[in-house]
């Protein structure tokens, strides 16, 4: 068993709730074996003997423990009721005083005291505070005392506690700073730096004054770890550490970067610690936290210690551009069950000034529509007047109608547009001009409702017939050639679903066949087939419906993917790719859940995942959204964003696959799709077509 404390947990509440409960057992016996196995970090523990704790805990042996304790200096006052070695007469009449008095702590206090080890310094203590159950357990959970010094720093702390919980807070009382204390030297040290500490609060609040009193072991170590907090307003955790990882020049200048930010800016943090590059950006970010501010995060150059950018209150400043981009959400829906993972924006806006001069640069925002999934975008003047970038609205017959007119950081454009009525006909215009008006992708789709089982869709000038038989599904091209593919229509029972339920989990839980699919030699859907629980190109009864809005173009892509199949998931939520197989669960039966999975076929045919064009452009759109947004707003893209080596990009084509084919639609996607069709529409453009080669 091994235990290991942090310098913020109270030693003997770590104790009590673990295992090591026994420590307050009826018996008062300890099993003396654990001990032998308890291993305590020295960052919390800096006595060179730590099994003197233990003895004052009292976990020898059987409770009460009385451990008299010993000094020569007996007579070295520090408060108005000095710590000294006591005769046996004045103990006997401190444990009767204790006695009276313990009536007035709880039930449970009292059941604690019978555990306490009264040794002199604990009975002078418990006389203190004995008339109250709030400082008696705090001082029973700060209790590890083995020598005079420390419980003088502690009683010193005690008489000043007023003073001390409003200059320094009041967590610094319960810092475990004495427990560093084993002689009058270190005594007189650690007292002369909390007097400093109280002298000048403004050094003392800072988070890691505790820490660096419990280090101390010089004045001039000390002050010179004061000097550095003053000059850099910030402490690294260790400053020589960060010197050794950073190089010493590098660390310097990004101290001095954020000497200047938070002088500039007036951002209030304490010390500095490596943050999750959960982007893979090629920066060093850094978390600036303490108890009296806002996480800020900074990103500064890797080879210079320039600072690129910082964020703090959803509000980012871009040190290049000289920019300050503030992120005010309108509407949040906290992350409970939440799709994305995060707290999900339902709306905000974003507002840019310049950092040069307080000019406004430009706003805009985004709130939800009346169409679910789908979001309105809109432009705020400098005067406040707002300009929609578009149209989102449902028509008298029930037809929808929506346009987009979305701008890129890099000044690429999308524009959008989506129609259908109550009948289910819908027309979708979709096109994508780069910076230098150059048209990266354009395309026109009609869909057509000729009978309930008959249907045509036109793409780019290229028609298909759909028709939905009693037995299959044909959809003919009708161009030259006159090509068609068939679906056979199946009728799954109970059995079929929780047989193939159970092979996947099976091979998902199998090491072996993990790894091949993970590496892409193998899918569930053909062990699937291998194993008899589907056949090739069949699709399943329950799914009819939600399978008569796929257009002819799309029959096409999967069926030249090659997937065999497209079947319900057994009355579950899920929509899932198995590879070669689409699993399509009962509230997900819409046309936007069906195109994201078939992307994610489509781009497992095409070998997206290994596409170095496709990284290429990737990487850079996705660097430049994580570079110009605040943090929260990535977030909501985040599902696109974190594993680039696989799961980003993969996930971004079945998204591009759902964008370039319908709206929305299921409003647990909204959120994060309006971000990637603004901010990647190069990757999207490349993405779709790539896809046409399979129509």
């Amino acid at each position: 068993m091994n235990i290991k404390f942090s310098p913020n947990i109270k030693p003997l509440y770590a104790l009590r709730n673990s295992r090591l409960a026994m420590l307050v057992s009826v018996s008062g016996v300890f099993a003396a074996n654990s001990l032998s196995e308890a291993k305590v970090s020295d960052s919390f523990f800096s006595s060179p003997q730590p099994t003197g704790i233990f003895a004052a805990f009292g976990l020898s042996g059987i409770a009460p423990v009385v451990k008299r304790l010993k000094d020569s200096d007996n007579n070295f006052e520090i408060s108005e009721v000095p710590i000294k070695e006591l005769s046996e007469e004045e103990y006997q009449n401190f444990r009767a005083e204790v006695e009276k008095k313990k009536t007035n702590l709880n039930e449970n206090n009292q059941n604690i005291l019978k555990h306490i080890p009264l040794n002199d310094y604990n009975i002078q203590c418990l006389v203190k505070i004995i008339d109250s159950n709030e400082l008696f357990y705090k001082f029973y959970n700060s209790l590890y005392f083995n020598n005079i010094n420390s419980a003088k720093f502690f009683d010193y702390m005690f008489q000043r506690k007023g003073e001390i919980s409003e200059k320094l807070g009041e967590d610094f009382l319960y810092a475990g700073i004495h427990n560093t204390i084993d002689s009058q030297n270190d005594l007189e040290l650690k007292l002369k730096l909390l007097n400093y500490g109280l002298e000048n609060p403004e050094l003392g609040r800072n988070a890691k004054f505790a820490e660096i009193l419990r280090n101390a072991r010089s004045e001039e170590d000390a002050h010179s770890t004061f000097a550095h907090i003053r000059k850099y307003g910030v402490l690294p955790k260790k400053r020589q550490d960060f010197n050794i990882r950073f190089g010493e020049k590098i660390a310097t200048k990004i101290l001095e970067e954020i000497a200047f930010v938070k002088e500039k800016f007036n951002v209030n943090f304490d010390y500095l610690e490596m943050y999750s590059n959960f982007y893979n950006e090629p920066y060093l970010i850094f978390r600036g936290s303490g108890e009296r501010c806002e996480d800020t995060l900074f990103k500064f150059d890797a080879d210079t210690g320039e600072l690129i950018s910082f964020e703090s209150n959803n509000t980012l400043y871009n040190m290049k551009k000289q920019t300050a981009t503030i992120l005010t959400p309108q509407k949040v829906k906290k992350k409970n069950g939440s799709f994305l993972g995060v707290d999900k924006l339902l709306g905000a806006t974003l507002e840019t000034f310049s950092m040069r001069d307080g000019g406004f640069i430009n706003k805009s925002g985004f709130s939800e529509s009346k169409i679910g999934g789908e979001f309105e975008n809109y432009e705020i003047t400098e005067d406040g007047r707002v300009y929609k970038n578009g149209l989102i609205e449902i028509d008298n017959r029930k037809g929808e109608h929506i346009e987009k007119h979305l701008i890129s950081p890099d000044g690429t454009v999308t524009d959008y547009v989506f129609a259908n009525d109550e009948e289910g006909n819908r027309y979708f215009y979709y096109k994508i001009t780069d910076e230098n008006k150059k048209i990266l992708y354009e395309t026109t789709k009609k869909f057509r409702v000729l009978s309930e089982n008959h249907f045509q869709s036109v793409t780019d000038d290229i028609e298909y017939d759909i028709v939905f038989e009693k037995d299959k599904i044909r959809v003919k091209k009708l161009d030259e050639n006159n090509r068609t593919v068939e679906y056979r229509i199946k009728k799954f029972d109970d059995e079929d679903y929780e047989n193939l339920s159970d092979v996947i989990k099976q091979c998902c839980n199998d090491s072996d066949i993990n790894k091949s699919l993970l590496e892409g030699d193998i899918s569930l859907g053909e062990i699937a087939h291998d194993k008899k629980l589907i056949d090739k190109y069949i699709v399943d009864e329950r799914i009819i419906d939600a399978l008569k809005d796929l257009s002819g173009e799309e029959w096409f892509a999967i069926k030249r993917a090659d997937v065999y199949a497209l079947i319900s998931d057994n009355d579950n939520d899920t929509a899932q790719s198995l590879g070669k197989c689409v699993q399509v669960g009962k509230d997900y039966f819409l046309l936007s859940v069906l195109e994201h999975e078939i992307g994610h076929e489509k781009a497992n045919a095409l070998n997206l995942e290994d596409d170095d064009d496709l990284k290429k452009i990737y990487e850079y759109e996705r660097m430049l959204f994580v570079a110009n947004v605040p943090g929260f707003a990535v977030e909501q893209a985040g599902y696109f964003l974190k594993d680039i080596t696989s799961k980003g990009i993969l996930e971004t084509a079945a998204e591009a696959n759902l964008i370039i084919n319908a709206p929305v639609k299921w409003k647990n996607l909204g959120t994060r799709t309006i971000f990637l069709q603004q901010y990647f529409p190069k990757t999207i453009a490349y993405i779709a077509n790539k896809y046409r080669t399979l129509g």
